[in-house]
C-alpha cells in the first residue's frame, strides 16, 4: 500500500510503497527558518534518524521549490548522497548545499523509482498557478506494483493548486493543499478555500490532507504585517460539504493509507 506521513506541523511530507521512500520538502533538523519569516519546529518533529530506524530506504527527495521553507540547507547536507528533483533552480540549489545528484525538471516531465520490494512510483512534475508558478512546482506520484497496478495517486501541491491542472491529471486519489490563503504584501503566496476546493473538486480526489498550517504562528511583528492569511480549514470543508471529499488534518507523524477510488 502507498502510504503518507506528515514529517512536522508546517509542509514536511513522506511517501513510502515497497520499501521505498520519497521525501517532500524535508525540514529534518532543528535549526529554525528565518528571513523574510520565521517559524520553529515543534515537538515531536520526524528527525532523519527516525526515519533511518525504520526499514526501506529513502530514495529520492523532491523539492517543491528552492525558497528557503521548502529547500532546509542543513537538512540537504545531512543526506547529500540521496537523488535531488526539483525544477531548474532548486537543483542547482541543492548541489549548492552539498547534493551530488541533482535533477533538474520541467513541468510536465516524469521519472520513475524502483521500489526493493518490487514496483515503482511514477513522479510527474505538475505545474503550480502564477505567480508561484515561477519559481515553484507540484508533484503526482502514483505507485504501482509488480503486475503495473495502480496503489495510489497522490499529487502534492504546497502553493496554488489550479482547477486546470486538476483537469489534466484526473481521478487523484489524495490531494495535500494548503486551506489558507498567504498574501505577501500584495502577492498570492498560496491557495484559500475557494481555489483549493475548486482543485480538489476537479481533481476527484476523495480525501484532501491540509498542508502549510497556521503559517503566522511564529513570525514576528513585522513579518506578520507583510504576510496577511485568510481562509481555514472549516471554510474549505463547507465548500466540499454537497461531494463525497473529505478533509482530513494529519498531526506530526500521523500517516494516512492513500486508498484507489472512493
Amino acid at each position: 500500500m502507498m502510504l503518507l506521513r506528515r514529517l512536522d506541523d508546517y509542509q514536511s511530507w513522506q511517501v513510502s510503497f515497497a520499501g521505498a521512500s520519497v521525501l517532500i520538502d524535508p525540514w529534518l533538523t532543528s535549526e529554525p527558518i528565518t528571513g523574510s519569516f520565521d517559524r520553529q519546529h515543534t515537538e515531536g518533529f520526524i528527525t532523519q534518524t527516525d526515519i533511518a530506524l525504520e526499514s526501506g530506504i529513502i530514495a529520492a527527495i523532491l523539492l517543491c521549490t528552492s525558497v528557503n521553507d521548502h529547500l532546509r540547507a542543513e537538512t540537504l547536507n545531512a543526506m547529500k548522497d540521496i537523488p535531488v528533483h526539483g525544477n531548474l533552480k532548486a537543483a542547482k540549489a541543492a548541489r549548492a548545499v552539498g547534493c551530488t545528484s541533482t535533477h533538474a525538471h520541467q513541468v510536465g516531465e516524469t521519472f520513475f523509482i524502483d521500489c526493493p520490494e518490487g514496483g515503482t512510483i511514477s513522479i510527474t512534475v505538475t505545474k503550480t498557478g502564477l505567480p508561484l508558478g515561477l519559481i515553484a512546482v507540484g508533484f503526482l506520484l502514483e505507485a504501482f506494483d509488480a503486475d503495473h497496478i495502480s496503489c495510489g495517486r497522490l499529487w502534492i501541491e504546497p502553493h496554488q493548486p489550479t482547477t486546470a491542472t486538476a483537469q489534466i491529471l484526473k481521478q487523484v486519489d489524495v490531494v495535500v493543499f494548503p486551506t489558507q490563503s498567504v498574501l505577501a504584501v500584495v502577492m498570492p503566496v498560496t491557495a484559500g478555500s475557494r481555489k483549493t476546493a475548486k482543485a480538489t473538486l476537479a481533481s476527484q480526489a476523495h480525501t484532501l490532507v491540509a498542508t502549510s498550517t497556521n503559517p503566522r504562528r511564529d513570525m514576528r511583528l513585522w513579518q506578520k504585517m507583510a504576510y496577511y492569511v485568510t481562509g481555514s480549514n472549516a471554510a474549505v470543508q463547507r465548500r466540499l460539504a454537497a461531494s463525497n471529499t473529505q478533509l482530513v488534518t494529519l498531526r506530526t507523524g500521523d500517516w494516512l493509507e492513500v486508498k484507489v477510488g472512493r
